[in-house]
């Protein structure tokens, strides 16, 4: 693989206050509280969405974006040689990260935040020809911040198609014994059918209850423990900024979070987390997963 950087320089893009004053901290939805991958974490995001490309794919809260190693399918148009790639002033305004995004990182990270250019590269891969990666890390607006910096990535094709990522939201909840998580992750671009109708709440809770139920009762429990139980706590919407209209107002995707809070031994230290089964308006039930690690 061939990379050529062409600049490295930082431009801060302000973030509006979409969510409130960025020098107050903005109260995060309890879906969105807790439950997310730490740097070096263990499940992680690629463990939920395993065709997603190390190098690209990134989770931004509770979002993971996700691009698969090979972007080119079947019938697209060859590559083309260097001197026909887009030139990078035309990547820059296709990637431009719009209000949406940005509602949806502050939305996400729970202060506003400022998009910073950090690299811009043209990369050659074998069998796909060229690719633009724009990446820009995420500070706190304004000023402030600590630890790795979160980071946001734009691919754009050599003929100046956005290639746009997989996009899940996920939750990743620490059992009673903190070797043990249990993880939840629904894909968010998943068109419906057309026959398909949207739910009522009820339907979505029955949805969400029933699924978390059937896992656990296929989940193995080991000698001298007992099985993981959960109470159901309640049933809730959340609004994931997605797009900007025509007429310039953000457009959102409505999920649906059934929460349940885990019933622990009175011995065993207790937590007011959640534990979140992501449901679509249409009925898509999040896949969940049991991660056991032994160190």
């Amino acid at each position: 693989m061939h990379k050529i950087i062409l600049m490295f320089l930082f431009l801060a893009v302000a973030a509006p206050s979409v969510w409130g004053d960025p020098d107050e901290e903005q109260p995060p939805d309890p879906m969105l509280d807790s439950g997310q991958f730490s740097y070096g974490s263990d499940p992680n995001l690629f463990d939920l969405v395993p065709y997603a490309d190390p190098k690209t794919s990134f989770d931004i809260g509770h979002v993971i974006f996700a691009y698969p190693e090979s972007y080119r399918k079947v019938g697209d148009p060859a590559p083309v040689p260097l001197e026909s790639v887009v030139p990078v002033a035309q990547v820059m305004q296709l990637v431009a990260p719009d209000k949406a995004l940005r509602a949806l990182v502050n939305q996400q990270l729970y202060y506003n935040h400022a998009f910073h250019l950090e690299q811009v590269e043209l990369v050659s891969l074998k069998q796909i020809g060229y690719r633009w990666q724009v990446v820009w890390t995420l500070d706190l607006s304004p000023g402030g911040g600590s630890g790795v910096p979160f980071r946001y990535r734009a691919l754009v094709s050599d003929r100046g198609k956005v290639i746009p990522p997989d996009l899940y939201i996920y939750d990743a909840y620490s059992l009673s014994d903190w070797r043990e998580r249990l993880c939840s992750n629904l894909q968010l671009n998943v068109k419906p059918r057309p026959e398909q109708k949207k739910l009522t709440q009820q339907q979505i809770e029955k949805r969400g209850r029933m699924a978390l139920e059937k896992f656990l009762s296929t989940v193995k429990v080991a000698p001298g423990k007992k099985p993981v139980r959960f109470e159901f706590l309640n049933c809730r919407s959340l609004a994931l900024p997605m797009s900007v209209g025509a007429d310039g107002e953000v457009k959102s995707l409505t999920v649906w979070g059934v929460n349940f809070k885990e019933v622990r031994e009175a011995d065993a230290e207790q937590t007011e987390e959640l534990f979140t089964v992501w449901v679509s308006e249409y009925g898509a039930v999040s896949e969940l997963k049991f991660f056991s690690r032994e160190w």
